[in-house]
């Protein structure tokens, strides 16, 4: 081994002819000497290989001290930028929420301004108990504790911080979130439409046949989300090529997504259209009332052609999902429904609920719908919760039988 002339840096032959060469470039984070190692044919080879980490590692050390004084609300937007740019990986929605959670539930917050680096796992543990006594809903306080921990790991791995301050906390944060959904779900209660209610729906839908065409077909879709138990976003993706008289089937195979547009360039939101991923892809055998529900649309409908949309709006393009959730409250209003009937998804959590009641097994509805058994249960007709017709609250679901 022989040492440089001017003392820095050793150069090592190794036995296949080529040269090692080992340098103290500065100090790590915990004091001890950073030694670097380069091989290359020769010594010259070496010195131009050990500048150019040299050189890198300059950059490394410029960036660090840019990191070390991001916030933590610095450190979740430049976790959310890198996802928003793997659109397709990840839904376009999703990107959407986590830039409202880091704004609403992170920014406007003290442990936002925090330095991040120096964030310590009673940090996170306030911050979650603050928003808890806020009266958020246990979901939305469930993503911000899942942002901000996402975005540590996502530090972690790329070693710009060794410690995650929400790995101490993080399961016990999830359990007391977790009961306290419980707690507040068994005191809840699921809204459907009542039996009086749905027929009122049918009936105001009949009166509209002579009213204007858009006013009639949106009333029929309202029929159809109610017998299909579709979502807005299914419902305004379909074409008339996803349905077959002949077999009475639908394919519920895209949707589509009111989302944040991130070109840079107008306008600022965009409606865009996804593959409906995993279990929520699925072709229907469509009831007697979903069918003569989509011939009736067929029939006054202008456009359709195989690819032309099956529901559209006023203005004869395909219809934004946003919107439709929207107007669905002047149907509402019109047809004198009591305050608690609001959205479209009450209509889908109906169709769920008729189909328990009708002896469906709960297995077969969440295939019928697109969801999980696990999610049926809890969000449509748990059986811990009062299902609320209206003004009548009906019992509790009968106990199952075998089918």
């Amino acid at each position: 081994m022989s040492k440089r002339s001017n003392g820095e840096g050793t150069f090592t032959t190794l036995d296949n002819g080529k040269v090692e060469m080992r340098k103290m470039i500065g100090y790590k984070s915990n004091g001890k000497p950073n030694i670097k190692k380069v091989r290359g044919t020769s010594k010259r080879d070496c010195l131009e290989k050990m500048k150019l980490k040299e050189k890198a590692l300059g950059k490394v050390n410029d960036c660090n001290s840019v990191i070390k004084k991001w916030t933590v609300a610095d450190l979740c937007n430049m976790h959310w930028q890198e996802d928003s740019r793997k659109i397709g990986k990840l839904k376009s929605s999703s990107v959407d929420r986590r830039e409202v959670t880091i704004k609403n539930q992170i920014e406007n917050y003290p442990i936002g301004g925090l330095n991040a680096i120096s964030v310590r796992s009673q940090d996170i543990v306030n911050h979650i108990e603050l928003l808890i006594g806020r009266d958020y809903s246990v979901s939305t306080v469930t993503k911000t504790l899942n942002v901000l921990n996402a975005a540590y790991k996502w530090a972690n791995k790329n070693e710009y911080f060794k410690v995650n301050p929400c790995t101490k906390e993080f399961e016990d944060l999830k359990d007391r979130l977790e009961k306290l959904e419980k707690r507040n779900s068994s005191d809840g209660v699921v809204i459907v439409l009542s039996e009086e209610q749905s027929e009122q729906l049918k009936k105001y839908v009949k009166i509209l046949r002579c009213n204007y065409t858009y006013k009639y077909i949106f009333g029929l879709s309202m029929v159809l989300l109610l017998s299909t138990g579709m979502r807005v976003g299914e419902l305004c993706a379909l074409r008339w090529k996803d349905w077959s008289s002949g077999t009475n089937t639908l394919s519920i195979t895209k949707t589509r997504l009111w989302v944040r547009n991130r070109e840079n360039e107008l306008p600022r939101n965009i409606v865009i259209e996804n593959e409906i991923k995993n279990y929520q892809s699925r072709t229907i055998v469509l009831s007697p009332d979903a069918s003569s529900v989509i011939e009736e649309i067929y029939r006054v409908t202008s456009k359709k052609n195989p690819d032309d949309y099956i529901f559209l709006g006023r203005t004869q393009k395909p219809s934004n999902p946003k919107n439709y959730d929207q107007k669905i409250s002047d149907y509402y209003s019109d047809m004198g429904m009591p305050s608690n009937i609001s959205g479209a998804h009450i209509l889908r959590r109906t169709c769920a609920t008729n189909m328990h009641f009708a002896g469906c097994s709960i297995e077969d509805i969440a295939s019928y719908l697109g969801d999980t058994p696990e999610t049926i249960l809890k969000h449509y007709i748990c059986l811990t919760k009062k299902l609320v017709a209206g003004t009548e609250v009906l019992n509790a679901v009968p106990y199952p039988t075998k089918k």
